[in-house]
């Protein structure tokens, strides 16, 4: 007699109570993997505020040895107030990232543009730096004086120079 003679059978209810166990636990791990999924969803959406109307993100970069960069994040509330966090430095030698963060203002212009009031780059010194951007949702770029006007006025940038990517996103 053949060792395949001696093994028992697996037909039969032996089977499906085999094939029933694996499906238990593969519905089991699917659910607790979407149960993790639900719960880091939840998470990352609460971090940008419960009453955001807008979110907000910049980044402006002048290319070369002598340029530089501004790099925000901004949310906006549905109140006319927010926070914005983000760093701005130039290149050089003795030039390094400067953290920015603090509370902010907004206004809708009528125009198609939102104003943003209150953002401080701290690695210009403390530099106010008003911010217009668009108040329909979407991605554009736009040359760097346009969306950094004061820093571009204090440094001497003309218009046309460098570049920014505006993301408005809600």
């Amino acid at each position: 007699m053949n060792a395949a003679a001696l093994r028992p059978s697996l037909g039969g209810k032996q089977a499906k109570g085999a094939f029933m166990r694996h499906a238990h636990v593969l519905l089991a791990i699917a659910a607790v993997a979407l149960a993790a999924l639900a719960l880091i969803t939840s998470r990352a959406s609460a971090d940008y505020g419960r009453g955001a109307a807008y979110q907000i993100e910049l980044s402006g970069n002048i290319p070369g040895n002598g340029g530089g960069g501004i790099w925000l994040w901004i949310e906006l509330s549905a109140n006319h107030t927010g926070d914005y966090s983000g760093a701005d430095c130039g290149r050089g030698a003795a030039e390094h990232a400067v953290h920015d963060g603090g509370n902010v203002t907004w206004t809708d212009n009528g125009d198609g543009t939102l104003t943003i009031t209150g953002v401080v780059l701290n690695g210009l010194g403390g530099l106010p730096e008003p911010i217009t951007v668009p108040d329909t949702y979407g991605h554009e770029t736009t040359d760097f004086a346009t969306s950094f006007p004061a820093v571009a006025g204090l440094l001497g940038i003309p218009s046309g120079v460098g570049f920014t990517q505006v993301q408005v996103a809600p």
